[in-house]
């Protein structure tokens, strides 16, 4: 994983001029404007001719930048004060009561000038892709369940359904009705279809806010994402994936500051705007994965400086494991940005992998809120730990993902000889297939593949791998994931491997070293969530 800059062609020199600085992770772009003389000492070239390329080269697959990218001078704030990103998720939206305890929590923080990014109410993402795929297999066009959830809402408030709302459900009928009729829902219909959610959410949230706000109050505005111009590449079939097939673009953040700078100075209105969708430079509407509102979160979060990105859900924080398999489990107080890149990336659910990285790189802080118990101070994440951040335990956390694929690849070819391991992975490039964890010996290579991102036709994979060696499929595994820092991993491993010992688990695979802050245990997917509770109860409840 690397950090891509682009700036002026130069002679392999550091260039003056401004270079553009964001991910090249599979999912998203995160970008800033920087001059190159701030980019970090390790910067590698890369050559290019109409531009110049730097890599700057993580240490680790989620470590800490040394000196974290930020926005160009000219456009970081001088004056006002900084503003929070609030983000509601779903959950915390389903209702007419949600969203007044959203809107209350809103209103307590409106000394620290609040955006309000939110998701779909409750389940309307789900209803809105099984109205698709009715119009499209059945000819049937029903939208009374999306309707329900919204006019619920305003028959509880007494007030009529605002007009905007009304159109916004007659263009959904017309465009299922479409779909109806044609028998087709390409991925960019689809992300169309989708949008709906987040478009009516903004506009239900608020009619309500604004009813029920005092007299003389600041009012809330909705915002389409795509109008304060989020912008990302070209690409539909994210709605329905956590693979986002788009990427946001640079430019975004010059966009969003320009934006939103304003309310720094004057605040003047309380934006509602929609999380998940944004547009392309073609004006089609894009998604960013499901759950992807996190990231419109801490993308606005980066692009104006935040206070804080606070993401509102209905769990008490990021927790030691996930509680529906180990009831037990209790609310961690505070990660770094790599840690909970790590946990989200292996298996927890509480924070939307490509969120991590804007926030990270910008040097603000995110929190993880539970929307029904407020009070409550949930999971901060932070750029380092300080001597205020104690932490009770050698490990932070744990995830884990069940179902996954091991691949086990053996060939002498690999033996003393260069080449082997790019032919392998030119092999998973052509087929698109992302790897999570790997290992390596003289002779074999096994990775680990987690299809719920993304299909891959394994049996195409196999045959063309087998030209060159032997393959074993191994599916139906899980990886068991520790959150611990590199100083505890040997005391960590020797405990996690007595575990296995007296659970009779045979492990297949083991990553360390990688990331400064992850021990990953490949497993038999029946073991897992007896070794989940049995190393939650080692590591927390002693």
């Amino acid at each position: 994983r690397a950090v891509l800059a682009r700036g002026p062609p130069t002679d392999g020199s550091r260039s003056d001029g401004p270079v553009q600085v964001y991910n090249v992770m599979p999912e998203e772009w995160v970008g800033t404007d920087r001059p190159a003389e701030a980019l970090p000492a390790n910067v590698q070239s890369g050559g290019g001719t109409s531009t110049h390329e730097y890599f700057y080269m993580l240490p680790s697959p989620a470590a800490t930048p040394p000196e974290s990218p930020k926005l160009d001078p000219t456009l970081e704030p001088k004056d006002g004060e900084a503003c929070l990103v609030m983000k509601f998720g779903g959950s915390s939206l389903a209702t007419s009561e949600h969203l007044r305890r959203a809107a209350d929590i809103v209103n307590s923080m409106m000394s620290r000038r609040p955006l309000v990014v939110l998701s779909a109410m409750g389940k309307t993402t789900n209803e809105l892709l099984a109205a698709a795929n009715r119009a499209l297999l059945e000819g049937e066009v029903d939208i009374s369940k999306v309707r329900k959830v919204t006019e619920d809402v305003f028959q509880d408030l007494k007030i009529p359904l605002p007009s905007d709302i009304t159109e916004l459900l007659e263009e959904l009928f017309r465009v299922l009705s479409g779909i109806s009729l044609l028998k087709e829902l390409s991925f960019n219909t689809r992300d169309r279809v989708v949008s709906f959610g987040e478009r009516l959410a903004i506009r239900t949230f608020t009619a309500l806010f604004n009813h029920l706000a005092k007299e003389g109050s600041v009012q809330a505005k909705s915002i389409d994402s795509w109008e304060a111009g989020m912008l990302t590449s070209s690409g539909g079939g994210s709605a329905d994936s956590a693979f986002s097939q788009c990427a946001v673009l640079p430019k975004t953040y010059s966009n969003l500051y320009a934006y939103f700078a304003p309310l720094r100075r004057n605040y003047t209105y309380v934006p509602i705007i929609t999380g998940y969708i944004a547009k392309d430079a073609a004006g089609i509407i894009t998604t960013l994965g499901r759950d992807g509102s996190d990231l419109t979160a801490t993308v606005v979060g980066a692009a104006i400086q935040a206070s804080e990105v606070q993401i509102w859900k209905d769990v008490m924080g990021v927790m030691t494991t996930d509680p529906r398999v180990v009831p037990a489990a209790r609310p961690v107080c505070v990660l770094t940005f790599e840690e909970a890149a790590e946990l989200s990336t292996f298996g927890a659910k509480v924070v939307h992998p490509a969120a991590i990285l804007p926030a990270w790189l910008a040097r603000v802080p995110i929190s993880v809120r539970n929307s029904t118990a407020p009070e409550q101070p949930g999971t901060r994440i932070v750029s380092e730990l300080d001597s205020k951040d104690f932490r009770d335990g050698r490990v932070a956390a744990m995830s884990s993902k069940p179902d996954i694929t091991m691949i086990v690849i053996r060939s002498t070819r690999m033996l003393g000889q260069h080449g082997f391991l790019a032919h392998v992975f030119q092999v998973f490039n052509r087929f698109e297939v992302s790897i999570d964890v790997i290992a390596t010996s003289e002779v074999t290579v096994s990775l680990t593949l987690d299809r719920g991102y993304k299909a891959v036709d394994l049996d195409a994979l196999r045959k063309e791998l087998e030209q060159v060696a032997q393959v074993e499929l191994r599916e139906k595994m899980a990886m068991l994931t520790l959150i611990v820092d590199r100083r505890e991993a040997t005391a960590v491993f020797r405990e996690a491997f007595q575990a296995f010992e007296a659970l009779k688990v045979e492990v297949q695979m083991v990553s360390h070293g990688a990331s400064n802050v992850n021990v990953t245990f490949v497993i038999p997917d029946d073991k897992l969530l007896l070794c989940s509770r049995d190393f939650h109860q080692r590591f927390f409840e002693r």
